[in-house]
């Protein structure tokens, strides 16, 4: 420690996330005379919460500025970060060492849209499938859906849907719609029964030929999912695409 330069608390100029199914990839950007490069070790905090964690990662210097990488896995994620959650901007401070020798204690408020953030292997649909959808044949001749919905909550803690609203299309026609309330999604894999109010008209003039030969159709889902959290609520877009099957009575 004797060794170390110590860098005043400022603010990362550059935040970049990219996201895959099981963690978020960090990378921080600042000014910093003479910082070197190599391993970084340190804690993070979000949203002015108490609650570190230790995170690992490498620091790349160039010119002034460096930048340090960290990987953050979902499960490490303590529920005070999300208990603080707020719907246009988020607080972070990142603390340790590049190389064991100089100190970093960067702190900040940035808007989400000032963030460049993008989306690993399948993005959104590593954590939301359209899992089945059934159409039964009544003995009215009327048709009935059943849709489920299989989501993943990579987290340690549960999550509460507030609320769901979408519509369901068919080959570009809209089938019908339904809305779902209070559910609770469990660490680990969720199914989700999503009811569907059908729009029986709709439904023959879009899948009429598929229905009479029993092939198979396929249904596209849109909407929005919302998690209800004590600071605001967080809105989680639908865009899903999953198989028909249907069914006599």
């Amino acid at each position: 420690m004797l060794t170390a330069f110590v860098a005043p608390i400022a603010s990362a100029q550059d935040i970049r996330l990219v996201v895959d199914a099981q963690s978020v990839t960090a990378s921080f950007s600042g000014p910093m005379d003479g910082a070197p490069s190599g391993a970084f070790t340190g804690k993070l905090s979000l949203n002015r919460s108490s609650s570190e964690i230790p995170v690992t990662g490498t620091a790349q210097s160039s010119l002034q500025r460096v930048r340090i990488t960290i990987k953050v896995k979902y499960a490490d994620v303590p529920q005070d970060w999300f208990n603080r959650y707020r719907s246009y901007d988020f607080d972070y401070r990142l603390r340790g060492q590049i190389a064991g020798t100089r100190n970093v204690d960067w702190s900040g408020t940035r808007r989400y849209d000032d963030v460049e953030a993008e989306t690993k292997d399948s993005g959104g649909s590593d954590f939301i499938k359209l899992s089945s959808i059934a159409l039964t044949q009544t003995a009215s001749k009327d048709i009935g859906a059943r849709v489920q919905a299989t989501i993943e909550n990579p987290l340690s803690f549960p999550l509460k849907i507030s609320s769901a609203k979408y519509r369901l299309s068919v080959k570009g026609r809209e089938i019908g719609s339904g809305s779902l309330k209070g559910a609770t999604l469990h660490p680990a894999q969720n199914t989700l029964d999503l009811p569907v109010d059908l729009d029986q008209a709709a439904l023959l003039a879009a899948v009429g030929a598929a229905l009479r030969s029993s092939g198979p159709i396929y249904g596209h889902l849109q909407g929005t999912l919302v998690i209800g959290l004590p600071g605001a609520d967080l809105e989680v877009p639908l865009e899903l695409t999953g198989r028909a099957s249907l069914s006599s009575p």
